[in-house]
């Protein structure tokens, strides 16, 4: 345990070298302008999304790139010859990202309180906040194994965001809701990030709540099988 707390103040103190922290502030600025400038009745339903956006494109993002980074660096290859197991090191960048995603939770929830009389259940909302964004890090890192450069990777997140953000955020915003979609909806994990998220602000079909709990769940423990299972071949290689 005390080896994993000293690789996240290094992941932690990695975040701000490499701008991720200063960016996700920028991001956090974003988001906060969207709730200010949006109709009083409509903060509490639309902070799910903006949620929902960054614990799993921005945590997909941020566990990507600090591999990149840490990978030009030869940080990686430094475990090859130090008692630091992989295990260790995958935990600590999972929850150095999870902190980032908590801190934006805490910071916009505490703006929409205190400024638009938001509506939420806050223990709720940091359970799903934890858990999505820990499980998206590890498709992060996953996606950065077979990405050839941080341009590759920025391309691999924008085809991720395509093919199963962009549904999910169509389905949500009830722009387009054919039922084929909502159906194919169920293998897709970005759909099971915002019942978690949307649970803790109205109701949704408790069959719908429970599958989406197992299934982040599992896309968890899954993703960081398959990122350690994939590690040493990944930092032997020096990269993708």
């Amino acid at each position: 345990m005390d080896r994993v707390l000293i690789l996240y103040k290094g992941e932690m103190n990695r975040t701000v070298k490499y701008g991720i922290t200063g960016a996700s502030l920028a991001a956090t600025v974003l988001w906060v302008l969207a709730l200010q400038f949006s109709q009083a009745g409509s903060v509490t339903a639309l902070f799910p999304l903006v949620l929902y956006i960054d614990t799993t494109l921005m945590s997909f993002l941020l566990a990507g790139v600090t591999l990149v980074f840490e990978t030009q660096e030869n940080v990686l290859q430094s475990f090859l010859v130090t008692p630091i197991n992989t295990t260790e090191f995958l935990l600590a960048k999972g929850l150095a990202v999870v902190t980032s995603s908590v801190i934006t939770f805490g910071l916009l929830t505490t703006y929409g309180i205190l400024f638009k009389n938001l509506s939420v259940n806050i223990l709720g909302l940091l359970a799903a906040v934890i858990v999505i964004s820990f499980a998206f890090a590890q498709l992060g890192i996953l996606m950065t194994y077979f990405s050839k450069d941080f341009t590759d990777l920025l391309m691999g997140m924008f085809k991720f965001a395509i093919v199963f953000s962009l549904p999910t955020m169509l389905v949500f915003l009830n722009v387009f809701n054919a039922r084929w979609l909502t159906t194919l909806q169920y293998i897709n994990p970005t759909k099971h990030a915002i019942t978690l998220l949307q649970a803790s602000v109205f109701p949704v079909p408790q069959q719908d709540l429970i599958i989406s709990i197992v299934y982040i769940l599992v896309l968890s423990i899954a993703g960081f099988v398959g990122a350690y299972k994939l590690f040493d071949g990944y930092v032997v290689k020096g990269g993708a």
